[in-house]
């Protein structure tokens, strides 16, 4: 018997998922303001802005998996994104029948004050409007979700189609930029995929958890080889001297994921 997946915020990352889920026996319905831009077998058009409930063809999931996103980058529109529509998620999924809530969050509810390994006993300390609505989000997820709940904290996403610093360099205006850190946490996302992926084969979406996704942190210096190769770092940027901010993965390779 299959099992029906609802992915809320129907986009690229969804996308790849349904990839992956379809080969083992799932049956994904995506929700996205604009289903004309996607690609999945079963997409709905639900735009939350409107402030109107969604409805659907079935009503009973295994998982419902939610990709916040802000409508703008201000106080308001990740206001809007993360607790305005999780608000009335909640109340969309009140005669839906699910065994648990995948809420997709960000490391960065750990502020930039905040040094050394970071891991999942540590208490978050935002420093930022983005970091504290992240946060507020995830205390949602908890109050509303409970035992159902699994939060994903997810690291800056990357993919090999494009580069912020091919770009940085290219377009060089002279000033050097000051780095808020001397390493990037990441993940690729297609690891990302993997992650979820990995979470719902192996139940973990049972479990009233919390786990940071992180690959690991690359230092700026090294990027800028990886990618740069023919020039000098110091040409364009200052790091910080202080201790490096590191993501910790600890946790989810405990329970048993390997990165690729």
């Amino acid at each position: 018997m299959k099992n029906n997946i609802l992915i809320i915020g129907f986009g690229d990352l969804a996308e790849r998922l349904e990839g992956h889920l379809m080969q083992k026996d799932y049956t994904i319905f995506g929700l996205t303001r604009s289903p004309e831009k996607h690609q999945g077998s079963n997409l709905i058009q639900w735009d939350w802005l409107l402030k109107e409930e969604f409805n659907l063809p079935v009503s009973i999931f295994d998982a419902v998996i939610f990709f916040p996103k802000p409508n703008e980058y201000n106080e308001q529109g990740y206001q809007a994104g993360f607790i305005d529509s999780l608000e009335l998620i909640d109340q969309s999924l009140k005669n839906i029948e699910y065994k648990s809530f995948i809420g997709i969050s960000s490391t960065r509810v750990y502020g930039s004050n905040q040094l050394g390994d970071l891991s999942e006993s540590i208490s978050p300390e935002p420093t930022d409007f983005r970091g504290s609505t992240v946060l507020e989000y995830e205390k949602l997820i908890k109050s509303k979700f409970g035992t159902k709940s699994l939060i994903l904290r997810l690291s800056g996403l990357y993919d090999n189609k494009t580069s912020w610093l091919s770009s940085y360099v290219k377009n060089f205006d002279g000033n050097k930029r000051t780095l808020p850190n001397s390493v990037m946490n990441r993940l690729h996302r297609d690891e990302c995929t993997n992650i979820i992926s990995f979470a719902l084969e192996n139940n973990l979406h049972l479990n009233n958890d919390l786990i940071n996704c992180s690959e690991g942190a690359i230092s700026y210096s090294e990027l800028f080889k990886e990618v740069i190769q023919t020039d000098n770092f110091s040409n364009y940027f200052n790091c910080p001297d202080r201790a490096a901010r590191e993501i910790s993965n600890s946790k989810l390779k405990e329970l048993g994921f390997k990165f690729k």
